[in-house]
């Protein structure tokens, strides 16, 4: 039997969460296990780079050890404009004279960048920007076309003049192609001369290559992959590429010393050597932007239940007690709750199944059950009794999924209409609330402030996600998402969330401050972010590869 998490709100039907699992009335304590090692799970501070002024996405093609970052966009007049992100800004690159086309490709440690331009002969020319001062660069000026793409630390670069791939090592130029005499592209190069960047084959099908400074050529192919191309190559040696399946889905993806990693996004572009690169994204509404994601690791264990194949934490309080919902290897769900090492089982006799959604520091517990036609009724459970959470008048199901310790509830309902809302219920007083602009809106978490974290429906279907103060709406969509599902809040408002990515796949999300932060369980198809407490631990689940069920766990940043 399989618990069907409810992050993704635009996907229910308006019968509410579909659980549909067996009920068993009675509570039960059992010893619940932490794993004894906790595992490093991957993850990157991501920054949303939108170049002001684009109107077809921004492309980020380079990034150096400071984190300043070099790309292009397209404006309002058609014309193709390099950029320079660096300190939070941003600052537009256009090499005199040129006919309406210059890109930046790449920058080094020493800020020298480089890329291309079209002239007003129709060449391409690459060109170095240092300081403010632009110097045009070719191999073969006025015979065939030059752009640079990349530059290491001592100022060497690589690109490609008419067909072929080149370096330039001290004024030495090298010329190659990745394959016979396929027309090549050389796009990274690191501090030891290793280059990355690609070919096309007489198909006109993309490889990846990787030439080591000794000349020597290898494909890079991604498995299954049906085209390949590689953007960026570390001092370390780790290569950022970009691979298409065979219906033309594009997927990120990393290679080092003969292993492949995929990255949380559908292209992965430049890297600098501390492991931090840039690519774009589709947002919401398939909107492109682009990202640089830095290394940060996450600290994530397994929670064990005895007697459990799948399970689910939603809550976590100051305490450290978690809420959630588990089914038994006897195909039994339940609601839970663990404190101090024990599990006990929390079932609504009015319901069919009962999931635990929030719970604060005085362990009063607020969630959802269902009904026999699957109808979820909030409720909220204090000292072993359950009180309903049934919403405003009119309301035809609810949900209860955020309290904080003044008893605050956040939660959604339904109304005659089937439309969803969301509400807070304070001292006895709903009030509705609805994002502005939003065909549905869903309240999640609310923390000591009163802040309350709201997902919601775009017009076009597409689930985002908002943060409410009490007087206005802020958008606080995860950077690198497709879709964005928030979910608790703290007081000091740290936030966590649940993304999909835009194969649905799922991924967690942490927001400190103004910065975000996405993460993935170490060796999982899917991972989602649901609790945190003011001491930053973080609960959620995650689904093993090559498994179907989820599992718990617990963490921090």
């Amino acid at each position: 039997m399989n618990i069907e998490h409810m992050s993704a709100r635009s996907k229910r039907s308006p019968q509410g969460l579909r659980l549909k699992l067996a009920t068993l009335l009675f509570l039960t304590p059992f010893l619940v296990m932490l794993s004894t090692q906790s595992a490093l799970g991957q993850g990157f501070k991501v920054t949303k780079l939108n170049a002001p002024g684009n109107t077809t996405g921004t492309f980020p093609l380079g990034v150096n050890t400071n984190q300043s970052v070099v790309g292009e966009y397209t404006n309002s007049s058609g014309a193709v404009v390099g950029f320079l992100y660096a300190g939070g800004k941003y600052a537009n690159l256009t090499y005199p004279g040129s006919n309406n086309f210059t890109r930046a490709n790449g920058i080094n440690d020493s800020n020298t960048i480089v890329g291309d331009f079209l002239g007003s002969d129709n060449f391409y020319h690459g060109y170095t920007y240092v300081k403010g001062t632009y110097t045009q660069y070719d191999v073969n000026k006025d015979v065939v076309s030059t752009s640079i793409f990349g530059i290491n630390k001592a100022g060497h670069f690589v690109g490609i003049e008419g067909a072929e791939g080149f370096i330039n090592i001290g004024g030495t130029v090298t010329e190659f192609y990745g394959s016979g005499s396929d027309l090549t592209y050389a796009y990274g190069v690191n501090s030891s001369n290793d280059v990355v960047g690609q070919y096309f084959d007489s198909s006109n099908r993309s490889h990846g290559f990787y030439r080591s400074a000794s000349g020597n050529i290898t494909e890079i192919a991604y498995p299954g992959a049906a085209q390949t191309s590689c953007s960026g190559i570390s001092d370390s040696g780790e290569i950022t590429c970009t691979y298409f399946d065979t219906s033309g889905n594009s997927f990120g993806f990393t290679y080092i010393k003969g292993k492949y990693a995929l990255t949380d996004f559908p292209s992965t572009g430049g890297i600098n050597s501390k492991g931090a690169y840039t690519g774009y994204y589709f947002g919401p509404d398939a909107v492109l932007f682009g990202y640089l994601a830095s290394p940060q690791a996450f600290k994530l264990a397994k929670v064990t239940i005895p007697k459990e194949q799948q399970g689910l934490l939603y809550g976590v309080n100051n305490k450290g007690v978690s809420v959630g919902n588990y089914v038994g290897t006897d195909g039994k769900p339940h609601g839970m709750m663990i404190s101090g090492g024990k599990v006990t089982n929390i079932d609504d006799k009015k319901g069919a199944t009962t999931t635990c959604f929030g719970i604060n520091s005085t362990n009063v517990i607020v969630g959802a059950y269902f009904d026999t036609a699957g109808n979820p009724r909030g409720f909220q459970y204090a000292a072993g009794k359950f009180t309903d959470i049934p919403g405003p008048g009119g309301a035809t199901s609810s949900e209860a999924t955020g309290i904080n310790d003044a008893g605050d509830i956040a939660g959604e309902f339904s109304d005659s209409s089937g439309n969803f809302h969301g509400f807070v219920l304070k001292s006895s007083k709903y009030t509705q609330l609805d994002v502005p602009g939003a065909t549905e809106s869903f309240a999640w978490g609310i923390n000591k402030t009163g802040e309350v974290t709201m997902q919601w429906s775009d017009p076009k279907g597409f689930l985002q996600s908002s943060l409410y103060n009490g007087k206005k709406y802020s958008t606080i969509d995860v950077p690198g998402a497709f879709t964005t599902g928030v979910h608790s809040i703290n007081t000091a408002g740290d936030i966590v969330f649940s993304w999909e990515d835009p194969y649905g796949v799922q991924h967690g999300a942490l927001k400190k401050g103004n910065a975000y932060f996405i993460y993935d369980f170490p060796k999982s198809s899917n991972t989602g972010g649901e609790g945190i407490n003011d001491s930053g631990l973080l609960v959620g689940h995650y689904t093993p590869v090559g498994k179907t069920l989820p599992q718990p766990y617990q963490g921090t940043e």
